[in-house]
């Protein structure tokens, strides 16, 4: 396995991923270009009872979004989507969104800025932008464990390599791998929100994957999709870190060019290991596979993640316990039900409760309690406070309700949730959603609750995009909160945009 990282950054250049294109490559001039430019002025408003927004009204929305009883925004987006070239040699994209809000985390808010430019399979993204979930519904779905949607994005330089037929397989076995560095921007907001406890500044960024699909849709209906996703922190400086063996200190870690490469080979280590070196950095990600079923009619999916902090569980070593699982079937046309889900989470092994290095005494090392989403170092798998990953870990930006109050850690972390989301369109005018999720919470190994913490989330939503008003939709969302984990909440959120497109 560890050779796999030493070939990954070799096949970002594999010459088969740059299949010729029959198509002819980007045209038009400029007029074309602007007329494909989409400008979106949106406002939205929430007001609800109880110390926090209903969960699913803040949730999985690229951290654009307030946990705060009552909070506003006003935002203004102007985007090319790089896919309306989607067939010719060279493709662009590229987008500016900022907002201005109350009652979040900040003000004036930059969500995107970024530019994307495409040759045939090659894809290079520069920037910010907010990236979809890979193999789950967006709108019904709990969320990916790794590469979520649940908090804003991070600037970034990113690869991709689209998919692409390995030698000699006539499409039946395809590729796809892209990798990334960038850099986390909220180390001022954490100083300032953790009031000068535990926070990180000037922190790296990294990801990586590589997914397999096996099958053709066009041949037989079903296909088969495993991959590997990789994700890191690391350089910048880490500050008021306590360990076992010393009083608050600050940390500073390289961020030179051994740096880039021991995050992208996941080694090297921290000022912190001591005597037993681990790898370098904040490392985690996923294994992840789905199933698919590719009708006429019918569409349907079954996919699974397993979550890994460190080396730990990127094996089978420790066995499987903890998972996402989920499955998707979308209906043929009807005016009732358009899409179905359900998704089982599960993290509360994370390897077993015992951890210890080698001793004199005890020579076998045991690498138990992972505690997802934290680190000693940094302040663990957020950005300005919520979970890059599934919301259903709760987030640092509720920790008022464990009664630690603006500590950057994942204080429930060890869960167990059960969720369904249905959505329809009964017009072409009309769309609802409806969220619902059960979870059960026993806090985090070395901090666990003294009894276990029961929450129910959920949401009912419906937009209208009128005929009569070209470009307008309006959202009207209720949620509800019910439990003692984050608390008892009702509250609504009404949205309101208006998308035009650009002429000259």
């Amino acid at each position: 396995m560890k050779n796999f990282f030493f070939i990954f950054p070799w096949l970002l250049l594999f010459p088969p991923a740059i299949v010729a294109s029959e198509q002819d490559s980007l045209g038009g001039d400029s007029r074309d270009l602007l007329r494909q430019t989409e400008v979106m002025f949106e406002v939205s408003a929430t007001a609800s009872t109880g110390d926090f927004a209903p969960l699913w009204l803040t949730a999985n929305r690229y951290g654009l979004s307030s946990v705060r009883p009552m909070s506003n925004y006003e935002r203004v987006r102007l985007e090319r989507d790089i896919r309306l070239d989607a067939g010719r040699n060279w493709q662009l994209g590229y987008g500016a969104d900022v907002a201005l809000a109350f009652g979040h985390e900040r003000t004036g808010i930059v969500q995107q800025a970024y530019v994307e430019v495409g040759w045939k399979r090659l894809r290079l993204l520069l920037g910010q932008k907010q990236q979809p979930l890979e193999m789950m519904n967006k709108e019904l779905s709990t969320g990916a464990m790794t590469f979520g949607i649940n908090a804003r994005p991070i600037p970034k330089a990113r690869l991709d390599i689209d998919w692409f037929s390995f030698p000699g397989t006539k499409g039946w076995w395809q590729w796809r791998l892209y990798g990334a560095y960038g850099f986390m921007t909220d180390g001022l907001w954490q100083q300032k929100w953790s009031q000068n406890y535990r926070y990180s500044r000037h922190v790296l960024y990294h990801e990586k994957a590589l997914h397999w699909q096996f099958g053709r849709a066009d041949v037989f209906p079903l296909t088969y999709e495993i991959g590997l996703n990789f994700a890191g922190q690391f350089g910048g400086s880490s500050y008021q870190v306590f360990t076992s063996r010393s009083e608050a200190t600050t940390y500073h870690y390289e961020s030179g060019f051994r740096a880039f490469w021991n995050i992208l080979t996941m080694q090297g280590n921290d000022a912190t290991d001591g005597d037993f070196p681990n790898v370098g950095g904040n490392t985690l990600g996923s294994w992840v596979m789905q199933l698919r079923y590719h009708g006429k009619k019918w569409q349907a999916r079954a996919y699974w993640e397993r979550f890994f902090e460190d080396h730990s569980m990127l094996t089978v070593q420790y066995g499987i316990y903890d998972m996402l699982l989920g499955g998707e079937v979308t209906l043929p046309r009807n005016p009732y039900v358009t899409a179905a889900v359900v998704e089982y989470l599960g993290t509360k092994n994370q390897t077993g409760p015992v951890f210890h290095d080698p001793t004199p005494s005890m020579t076998d090392h045991i690498a138990g309690r992972d505690n997802y989403y934290n680190h000693l170092n940094y302040a663990g798998w957020e950005n300005y406070g919520m979970s890059i990953g599934n919301p259903l870990i709760t987030s640092p930006l509720y920790n008022d309700a464990f009664g630690k109050n603006h500590r950057l850690f994942f204080y429930n972390n060890r869960v167990r949730a059960w969720h369904v989301g249905l959505s329809g369109d009964p017009s072409a005018e009309w769309h609802w959603r409806a969220l619902l999720s059960f979870t059960r919470g026993w806090g985090t190994y070395s901090l666990p609750f003294v009894d276990d913490k029961k929450q129910t989330y959920a949401l009912a939503e419906a937009t209208y995009r009128p005929r009569w008003a070209q470009g307008w939709q309006g959202t009207l969302a209720l949620g509800l909160d019910h439990g003692d984990l984050i608390g008892n909440s009702f509250g609504g959120q009404l949205t309101i945009s208006k998308t035009l497109k650009l002429k000259r």
